[in-house]
């Protein structure tokens, strides 16, 4: 099997000629290809030029497969109207954690990794969670009018990286944003200069602020992002923190989170003097 790793643009865009470019140099007529693409990236928000990419990926006889996690309930689904494979997961949409899926498209053939009885199709062996499921489709059709709540998101957002910046400007350590190419509106990624980004949301924290540096799924890393390392560098990656919004964050949870803001910079400001 060959693999085929496609950078991200400073914007955080994988750039579509650079998808065929890959495609060209990997593709093998006795065999398949795929193509991966997140739809939505889980620590930027930037989100995919998924439909150019479907276009390459069929001219090349190419499968897609969109990883929609971080889309699900917040962009609307045309965005990936067009993929072969879907991943999701259910506690990204409010439903529980523990469970999500693979949907493809009937002409897609499945190989199963692990083998065992055939109630699942021969896909999977084992028995499922079916209240975990039931709680899975609850979640699946109430989020299907999740794009439609998104705007009151996307502006608090905002208001909150404008704030941001001002109280940088301010103080004399304004943030940059990663990620300059259209986003998902939950997603808020800032990179402070002069500052670790691990030790400001240490001491957020503590300010009853929950923000992160990365991924949730490495927490208890204390290393850069490898995504804004990867868009700008180990020095912008470093001083990266990143905020989430949900349908239930309100306005007064901004002014507190900038309040608390302002206390952490001004003391990181007091320390680099």
């Amino acid at each position: 099997m060959t693999v085929a790793w496609v950078s991200p643009e400073p914007s955080g865009i994988i750039a579509p000629q650079a998808v065929a470019q890959a495609l060209d140099g990997v593709r093998r007529p006795e065999g398949r290809t795929l193509v991966s693409v997140q739809a939505v990236n889980h620590e930027t928000g930037v989100v995919q030029l998924l439909g150019e990419v479907a276009r390459l990926a069929r001219e090349r006889a190419a499968l897609l497969h969109v990883d929609a996690v971080q889309a699900v309930g917040k962009i609307e689904p045309a965005l990936w109207a067009e993929a072969d494979l879907l991943t999701l997961s259910a506690h990204k949409i409010g439903g529980p954690k523990g469970i999500g899926a693979l949907a493809a498209r009937p002409d897609v053939a499945l190989v199963p990794l692990l083998h065992g009885g055939a109630q699942e199709r021969g896909i999977r062996p084992g028995t499922l969670d079916p209240i975990a499921a039931a709680g899975f489709e609850a979640a699946a059709v109430g989020g299907a009018s999740g794009p439609a709540r998104q705007g009151p998101v996307a502006a608090r957002r905002d208001e909150l990286e404008r704030s941001l910046c001002a109280l940088g400007r301010t103080l004399g350590i304004e943030p940059a944003r990663n990620g300059t190419a259209a986003r998902a509106p939950h997603v808020s990624n800032l990179s402070w200069p002069g500052c670790a980004g691990s030790e400001l949301c240490a001491a957020l924290d503590l300010e009853g602020v929950a923000v992160s540096s990365g991924p949730a799924c490495s927490a208890a890393s204390a290393e850069p992002s490898p995504v804004v390392a990867a868009m700008l560098g180990q020095e912008r990656a470093r001083g990266a923190v990143r905020a989430s919004l949900g349908d239930e964050t309100s306005v007064e949870d901004i002014r507190r989170a900038l309040r608390a803001w302002q206390r952490v910079i001004e003391r990181f400001r007091r320390s680099l003097k």
